[in-house]
Parts: structure tokens; C-alpha cells; sequence
């Protein structure tokens, strides 16, 4: 996305910049919501995409048809909230049927299948399995746009359709589909960490070997802009075609994200105004393990910066990839089923208490007719066995309850279903002790200075006064409610406005303050008995929250420390840190949890 929309969203909201790293969560987060496999599996038969796209008012349809009904489906719906701070809501009606309205609550949303980041970008799921039929399909969406009760902007990026369909004609094809909200994005301005989050990545596994698979890589990419390069990357290869227009890109950039659907393999596509959807051939490309990497640009000329501005950007301002679909096919197979296990994880594992053991398990072939069987061990020996259901989507948790004695045990998770392609990963194991009720501790670190410099302003950029800089940013706020309207402003040269844009574009607000980079040294003690799950670490930056970093678990009596990085002017903040903000997990002595205090950034 380019950076008018970004000024617009910074001055109208006020917005709190926050650097976010955690587990996936359909909980808002800025910095974005990591993809992750909503569905996988085996069908003899095809993955189907359908879509209208384009940022546009509401009300909007998709019509398409389908050979079946299918096995699995999702609708997603982009919408573009203007700030993360209004809410409103959007309403989907398929086939007719009673429209179903999902609330849109911004910053304090919750619900597991509305992924939000940034300034207020929506990628919104809904499973209509039940709803589709063989034949034509009809998905009308609108939202509270213009309505009184609703402040959101309410414009969406459009509907996209996956669907998948059996069809005996078909050979089988294996399948991933992901789904998330990353927002990739450049340094910016508000709150006191403005942060950069250059790339992200999926990993794709258990894919049938290349030489016998034709595969190919679907993508889903809103906030998108023509002119400012971004790329992706299937096991390391750059896909699609370079560009060829050097007037208005670096020599060897790609812009995948470019506004145009179909045409980042050399086709003349569609447009959409800020998203695009594409598909690469990645047959020759593709392994067992399948890494795909976004990013939003890359530092073409050496300076050390992805420039955005200029005659020739280096990379997007901001940018968010949200769907992914891989397929194989594998003509000659036979359908069967083929589940595996991650490594199981315990809550509440104390001693004399019932602990709760869970495991995602994952069926990467065909969905077998009745219940499976899972079976929970405890050092070797089954101390509960359970009966589920294969979800549709092939991705499901299992989990049992189970009291531990004091002491270090082996927990082990196994499926049993009859006819699996391959058992050899039916099982996993963890270690863990129990004993005590964990008690965290924290310790602050001094902060260490990442440069020797301040970032400066890039050479296609020219220094401006801050405080011309500040009287323009006031102008331009008195002036927001002349912004045209679509998601973007590509001018809003009026005047003295046009000054207020120069002056943005000229140098960005935390290089104009001397913003550096930081590391803070985090020490977290786990005191108590019992290993320690998962949490967060919370970090506050005069005030203001800057930083949450996930932590995987702490083992009993253990000691870790983690480097959290900062963006802020070098002088004497007030640091705040604090473990389990949330109270996710059970604490003996909660009141050292936190530590604050007053640290020198050299």
C-alpha cells in the first residue's frame, strides 16, 4: 500500500504503533497474523478459486459454478477498516439464505476466523461447506458503510472463494490452504516503537516429490501498489517475471503485488485496484518441505534502506499476504488417508493436578469414513484413549485430561486409523516436569545500540525542518475529509497540501527524530517446580506499549534470556517488562513478574 493511505490512517486515528510477535491468533495484532494451514488434505478431484475483486463500495457479488458440491469451502471477505480503531461490521448472504453478519471490533477483535492487523486491513473467513452446491453459487457481501452506527470505512477488497471438489475424472491432487493477515511493512510514525517487518514465511510440508507432481502456488495479496516492487519466494527461487518498464522500477525487481490479477507471469491480467491474486507453476520447484516467503521490497542500491519513494522505489510502504493455496497432482495414486501428529504440549501440569495434553493432528490424505482412535501415554504406558471424528479441513486438536505424579514424564500422543499411507509419524512425544506451581521473575538488561548511527534520510529523499513537518501533518489531518475516496490517495496535491505531502514523503518521521535501533536483554527465571507453557513478554516504552514477544515455555528452574528489539531516540526512557501480562498461566508469586525502571539508550 502506498503512503498516502498510511499518513491518512496515522493522522486521523492517532494510532499507538505497537511490534507485535505472537503465536497464530485471529487476535489484531499490527504487525500481522501469521499464516497458517486452515485445510489440507487429498481429494481425487481439484481446489477451485473464485473471486470479484478490486477496492470497492459495497454492496458486491461473486457468481460462479461448480462441477459438485463441495467436501470444503471457505468464503473470505477483505475489508478495509480505515483505522484499527472504528468498528462496523460485514454480512455475507450465500445462495440467498439468511445473511450471516460477522462484527468487526478492530484493535479488541476476537473472533477466531476475522484476521485484522495493521491500520484496519480485514481478511474475514467463513466456512460455507454446507451452503455451496454443485451448480451456481451466488455471494452477495455489503458492510456498515455509511450507516450511522458505524465509524469503519467499510469499503472491501473483495470476495474470494475456495472450494474444494471431487470429481472421479480428476487424478488426486494433495492440497494446502492457508490463511492468515501478515502486514508487511516499512518504518512508520506513531507511539514511540515505530517498527519494520520486512518479510514473512510459510512452511508447507509432506508434498509428493517434484518429478511426479504438477504443482502450483496460488496467492492472495491486499493493500497492494502498482510501481512499488514486492516479491515471493518458493524454496528460495523468485517467482514470476521481472519487470520490464526500468522507467519505473530497479533493474531486476518484481512487483508481484502490482494491481493486476494473472499477470505476474507475463500475462496482461486483470486490474484490481489494490489486490491481486496470482498463480505459479511450482512442479519443478517443489519438495517435501515447501518453504514460501514474502517480502515487501528489497535494498536493490546497497544503501541500507528499501526505499519506497522516489523515481524508483525499492519496496511497498505496506503490503498484506493472506491466502495461500498449494496443490499436487498425482496422477497414477490411489486415495487414502495419511495423518500425522505435532508434538504434544501439557497446561496446568502440576503435580496432583489434572493436566491437559493436547496435539494438532493432521490428515495430509483422504478423510476416512467414521472415528479414529487417539491414544495418550504417560512414560510408555496409555492412560487414555479417544474417539474423534476427522475434521473436513484436516486440521484438528485432540486432547485429554491426565494427572501427573511429581517428577519428569514422557507424554506421548498416537492416532490409530486403519489403511494410513504412512504410520511412521502417527506419534510424538514431549518431555516435561512436574512439580511446583511456576513462579516467573524478570530482569532487565541494559540496552545495547544495534548502529553506530541514526538512520538516515535515503539519497532520493531531501532533509525538511521537523517542525515543518509537524505544521504539515496538522494541515493534513484538517484536510483528510477532502480525501477521494478508495482505500488509497494516489494525490491529494491541493495547495498547501501539497506541500504537507512533500514534506512527508521527504523524510520519514522517525528518521527526522534520530530513531535507532536497540536490543533490550530480557532475563525470565522459572523458580517454580513445573515447567512453565507458553506466554508473552510484554514490554512497555515510556508508557506506551512497544514491544510483545512470544515465549515457547520455560522449563523448571530454568533461565532464559531474549533479546527484544527497539526502535526509539537515544536518551533515558523508562522501561517497563512484564511476563503473563494476560495470566495464561498459573503463578505462584505474580508480584515479580514485572521489573521497571529508568534505562540510559546510548
Amino acid at each position: 500500500m502506498n503512503l498516502f493511505d498510511f499518513t491518512y490512517a496515522c493522522l486521523c486515528a492517532l494510532i499507538v504503533f505497537t511490534f507485535i510477535t505472537t503465536p497464530v491468533s485471529a487476535i489484531y495484532d499490527f504487525e500481522g497474523i501469521p499464516l497458517h494451514t486452515a485445510a489440507q488434505g487429498e481429494v481425487r478431484g481439484e481446489v477451485l478459486t473464485f473471486g470479484t475483486y478490486g477496492l470497492t463500495a459495497p454492496p458486491i457479488e461473486c457468481t460462479f459454478a461448480l462441477p459438485a458440491k463441495p467436501t470444503w469451502a471457505r468464503v473470505y471477505t477483505g475489508i478495509w477498516g480505515g483505522t484499527e480503531r472504528y468498528t462496523g461490521w460485514e454480512e455475507i448472504s450465500v445462495n440467498n439464505a439468511v445473511p450471516a453478519r460477522r462484527e468487526l471490533f478492530g484493535k479488541d477483535d476476537r473472533h477466531p476466523e476475522t484476521f485484522v492487523s495493521g491500520y484496519g486491513v480485514y481478511w474475514v473467513a467463513h466456512d460455507c461447506t454446507d451452503q455451496l452446491r454443485g451448480g451456481k453459487n451466488t455471494i452477495k457481501l455489503t458492510t456498515s458503510r455509511g450507516q450511522p452506527e458505524s465509524r469503519i470505512d467499510g469499503r472491501s477488497y473483495g470476495i474470494f472463494v475456495v472450494a474444494v471438489v471431487e470429481d472421479a475424472a480428476k487424478p488426486v491432487t494433495r492440497y494446502w490452504i492457508a490463511e492468515g493477515n501478515e502486514n508487511l511493512h516499512g518504518e512508520g510514525w506513531a507511539g514511540t516503537n515505530p517498527t519494520r517487518h520486512d518479510t514473512c514465511e510459510l512452511i508447507l510440508e509432506k508434498a509428493p516429490p517434484a518429478e511426479k507432481a504438477a504443482a502450483d502456488l496460488t496467492v492472495v495479496l491486499l493493500a497492494s501498489t502498482k510501481g512499488q516492487p514486492d516479491y515471493v519466494l518458493f524454496n528460495g527461487e523468485d517467482l514470476g517475471v521481472p519487470v520490464t518498464d526500468l522507467s519505473l522500477y530497479p533493474e531486476g525487481a518484481r512487483d508481484i503485488g502490482n494491481e493486476r490479477i494473472g499477470d505476474a507471469t507475463g500475462g496482461a491480467g486483470v486490474e484490481a485496484r489494490y489486490v491481486d491474486v496470482e498463480t505459479f507453476d511450482v512442479g519443478s520447484l517443489l519438495k517435501d518441505t515447501n518453504r514460501i516467503v514474502f517480502e515487501r521490497g528489497r535494498d536493490l542500491n546497497g544503501d541500507g534502506e528499501i526505499s519506497t519513494t522516489g523515481s524508483k522505489p525499492e519496496g511497498e510502504d505496506y503490503i498484506h499476504p493472506c491466502s495461500v493455496i498449494l496443490t499436487a497432482r498425482r496422477p497414477g495414486a490411489s486415495p487414502a488417508p495419511d495423518f500425522s501428529v505435532d508434538a504434544p504440549t501439557a497446561t496446568g501440569a502440576y503435580a496432583g493436578e489434572e493436566a491437559t495434553i493436547w496435539a494438532t493432528m493432521r490428515n495430509y490424505g483422504t478423510r476416512p469414513d467414521g472415528k479414529i482412535g487417539v491414544v495418550f501415554s504417560v512414560d510408555g504406558k496409555p492412560v487414555k484413549m479417544v474417539e474423534v471424528e476427522p475434521a473436513r479441513s484436516g486440521v484438528q486438536q485432540v486432547e485429554a485430561g491426565v494427572t501427573l505424579a511429581e517428577g519428569r514424564h514422557t507424554i506421548t500422543v498416537r492416532v490409530d486409523a486403519g489403511g494410513d499411507a504412512d504410520p511412521t509419524d502417527n506419534e510424538a512425544s514431549a518431555q516435561l516436569t512436574v512439580g511446583t506451581v511456576p513462579d516467573l521473575s524478570v530482569v532487565i538488561g541494559a540496552p545495547v545500540r544495534a548502529g553506530a548511527e541514526a538512520h538516515a534520510a535515503s539519497p532520493q529523499q531531501s532533509p525538511a525542518p521537523l517542525v515543518a513537518l509537524v505544521a504539515g501533518l496538522s494541515l493534513a489531518a484538517l484536510l483528510a475529509a477532502m480525501r477521494p475516496p478508495g482505500g488509497k490517495t494516489a494525490v491529494i496535491l491541493v495547495a498547501g497540501a501539497g506541500i504537507v505531502a512533500v514534506s512527508l514523503l521527504a523524510v520519514p518521521p522517525a528518521a527526522a527524530a534520530g530513531y535507532l535501533d536497540y536490543t533490550i536483554p530480557v532475563t525470565i527465571k522459572n523458580g517454580g517446580g513445573s515447567d512453565v507453557g507458553a506466554f508473552d513478554l510484554t514490554i512497555y516504552l515510556d508508557g506506551d506499549k512497544a514491544a510483545v514477544k512470544h515465549v515457547d515455555g520455560i522449563g523448571a528452574g530454568a533461565t532464559v534470556t531474549i533479546d527484544v528489539p527497539l526502535y526509539t531516540t537515544p536518551r533515558k526512557h523508562r522501561l517497563r517488562v512484564v511476563a503473563d501480562e494476560r495470566g495464561a498461566i498459573k503463578d505462584s508469586n505474580r508480584a515479580n513478574n514485572a521489573a521497571e525502571g529508568e534505562y540510559v539508550f546510548p
